[in-house]
């Protein structure tokens, strides 16, 4: 590369690196070497290198989060962006910078800025082959003009100075787009645009031209299409003396945002050179200009523009997508207001048997047999589990003993007529007598039977034989295989829409293909906390149990709440949250 490209290259980056805040350092690169460095003379980071050997080798947009930047205070976080620069669908460079990392919105502000430069890079280096260092240095200097200054009227107005006195133009004007019409926003060697008010809308008449066929129109119409309009640059042409006018429009990203006016005299008519390097000012300068504007807006003016471009964008003649998608989303909404469907009410649901018995320790003791565990079928009055009976046979035999030597001896007093000692082991006798019987009792329970015929829901004692238990403590729970209950767990916002005797449906994780039909018998008054939401207890009743089932499996119930609007069942719990949290701050 040449010395004046690179001189260009460099102008070029230091601009774009003053327009954009937190820039450390970044690097213009041509087949992996360094065309252009800022801060100029500085040594490119391999954090830089890096990237742009991604992008180069991907062909897109490359961002990476470092560590710390160059030159910031230590630990300082970064983002190292890196864009491939293409002409002609073919490599040219890559543009590779390192900023101070900063919020996802500031990030993709700053993103936007370098999008812009690096169009501009794209249209210089498309013209390199075509074009002299003299013409991009007016398009340098130009930009120069248009980034010096902070308040946009002071760009707006040096720029259309410098491409008169650059282009030898006797008039160069400059409008953007206020809705559907343009306004002249700045005129070369005018200091006041109301003192020249038919000027201003003779030109800005001729720019609506530009703008709304979107096609460059140039008098003489030599350079024009045939079906290029030229009347409003005709009248200016005869009302103020201009023979040669040029009208650019400049737009981005589809949008057009503006445009330029350039007038000469009829001995200086605009060449097919001239004419690419005014649209390449335009193309360039226009987005700078318009991010200048934008930013000195008010902000009810902002959101007025963005209103307009988004009504722009479904009453033009563009979009179709977007126009098509919006017309599906009105169908859909429309359906949706229209049609309705069965709203049903989901619930975690649990089976349960209908009646529930337990089995407890009678008494404190041991375990010494246990046949039975959670899962077993089993018959009324079958064994479950045995109790360590020893003690009891031994304190059994005792007071057997006890009663039988009360009775020898109440009949030796009978017979000696001893009748006080007759009433004392008439006492002692009957309580020997309650303490047999106690402990026959406490024998007969150290069975432990299953109290009706059904599936032991819970316990298992198989692996605590020996084991000591309390008297009261639950060993079993059973359950009948011939009645069933559902628990419906449902939550507070969908309560109020069950009643009793409502229809459902319910599938059980383990038999996932099958629906089991139930009725809602009655709602329980009181509310359990869960995963951060109440939750109410519905009982249902199945229909019709088959056998597969076991108290104790889990899933999904869905409850039958009438038939609604599609969009009221789809957007009920939302419309619910915002009255109450609009009621809670302004009611």
């Amino acid at each position: 590369m040449d010395t004046v490209n690179r001189e260009l290259l460099q102008a070029w980056l230091d601009l774009q690196c003053s327009m954009v805040a937190g820039v450390t350092c970044a690097a213009v690169l041509i087949g992996s070497r360094p065309a252009a460095i800022w801060p100029k003379d500085s040594t490119v980071p391999a954090s830089i290198m890096a990237a742009a050997q991604r992008a180069e080798l991907e062909q897109r947009e490359v961002i990476d989060s470092m560590a710390m930047a160059v030159g910031a205070a230590v630990g300082q976080p970064s983002d190292v962006v890196a864009c491939p620069i293409m002409v002609d669908d073919r490599m040219f460079a890559v543009v590779s910078f390192e900023m101070i990392a900063r919020p996802k919105a500031k990030q993709q502000a700053a993103l936007q800025v370098l999008t812009w430069g690096i169009a501009w890079l794209e249209l210089l280096a498309g013209d390199w082959v075509a074009c002299t260092a003299g013409r991009l240095g007016i398009v340098v200097e130009t930009v120069s003009k248009a980034v010096v200054h902070d308040a946009f009227k002071a760009s707006a107005t040096a720029v259309v100075n410098e491409l008169a006195r650059q282009l030898a133009c006797e008039r160069v004007a400059i409008g953007f787009r206020d809705g559907q019409e343009m306004r002249v926003t700045a005129m070369s060697n005018t200091a006041s645009l109301e003192e020249r008010a038919n000027l201003v809308r003779a030109v800005a008449a001729a720019m609506n031209e530009a703008v709304d066929q979107d096609k460059r129109v140039v008098l003489p119409a030599a350079d024009n299409d045939h079906a290029v309009l030229v009347y409003a640059h005709e009248q200016l042409s005869a009302r103020f003396a201009a023979n040669a006018i040029c009208t650019i429009p400049f737009s981005h990203q589809g949008e057009v945002l503006g445009a330029l006016t350039f007038e000469r005299s009829r001995k200086r008519p605009f060449d097919t050179q001239t004419l690419a390097l005014c649209e390449t000012v335009a193309a360039v300068v226009g987005p700078i200009l318009q991010i200048k504007r934008n930013a000195q807006l008010p902000g009810l003016v902002k959101l007025r523009n963005a209103w307009r471009r988004q009504l722009t964008k479904l009453t033009g003649r563009r979009h179709l997508s977007l126009k098509t998608g919006i017309l599906a989303i009105a169908g859909l909404l429309l359906f949706l207001a229209v049609a309705s469907g069965d709203f049903r009410i989901d619930a975690e649901a649990r089976l349960e048997g209908a009646v529930q018995r337990v089995v407890v320790a009678p008494f404190d003791g041991y375990i010494a047999e246990a046949p039975a565990r959670a899962g077993d079928i089993v018959e009324r009055d079958q064994l479950l589990a045995r109790l360590e009976d020893r003690d009891l046979k031994l304190e059994h035999a005792k007071w057997s003993g006890e009663r039988a030597q009360l009775l020898k001896s109440q009949r030796e007093a009978l017979a000696m007529h001893k009748r006080a000692e007759l009433s004392i082991l008439d006492a002692r006798r009957e309580q020997a007598e309650a303490e047999l019987a106690l402990a026959e009792e406490k024998l007969a329970r150290t069975q432990l039977k299953a109290p009706l015929a059904g599936i032991v829901v819970s316990g298992d004692l198989s692996q605590s034989l020996g084991a000591p238990i309390e008297r009261g403590e639950v060993l079993f729970e059973v359950a009948p295989l011939d009645g069933y209950r559902i628990m419906l767990e449902i939550d507070e916002r969908d309560i109020a829409h069950v009643q009793p005797g409502q229809q459902g449906e319910l599938a059980l994780s383990g038999l996932p293909h099958q629906r089991h039909a139930f009725s809602v018998e009655r709602i329980l008054p009181v509310s359990t906390a869960r995963d951060g939401g109440n939750f109410f207890r519905v009982e249902a009743r199945l229909a019709d149990p088959a056998d597969s089932l076991r108290p104790g499996m889990a899933g999904v119930g869905k409850i039958d709440a009438g038939e609604r609007r599609l969009i009221w069942i789809w957007t009920h719990g939302l419309m619910d949250g915002l009255r109450l949290a609009f009621w809670k701050w302004l009611g």
